[in-house]
């Protein structure tokens, strides 16, 4: 019992050099594009933490130079500045808010 033999021809061999490179140019391209993907997602992780930064840093410089109200001396006591209109103070009393 022997098994015929079929020949192999050039084209065949050819069709399947060519399949095998088409299949290795899709997984490389899928290896490609999951690695863009990543260095993208590392690329918005780090432009988010420096602009966090720099919305952290520009909120201390402000906390920092900005300037503060002068404290009342005394309780009860109230500031105007130029432009401010007439302040009252309030206060709880036994009947309820009093204000003068």
């Amino acid at each position: 019992m022997t098994a015929a033999r079929t020949g192999v021809s050039f084209e065949a061999i050819l069709a399947r050099i060519g399949n095998g490179l088409r299949e290795a140019a899709r997984w490389g391209l899928r290896g490609v594009m999951a690695l863009v993907i990543i260095f993208m997602a590392g690329v918005i992780a780090v432009v988010t933490a420096a602009v966090g930064l720099v919305i952290a840093a520009i909120a201390v410089l402000l906390r920092l130079t900005g300037a503060r109200p002068k404290a009342a001396s005394q309780p009860g006591e109230t500031q105007q500045g130029p432009g401010d209109g007439i302040t009252l103070d309030a206060h709880r009393t036994a009947r309820g808010w009093t204000v003068e």
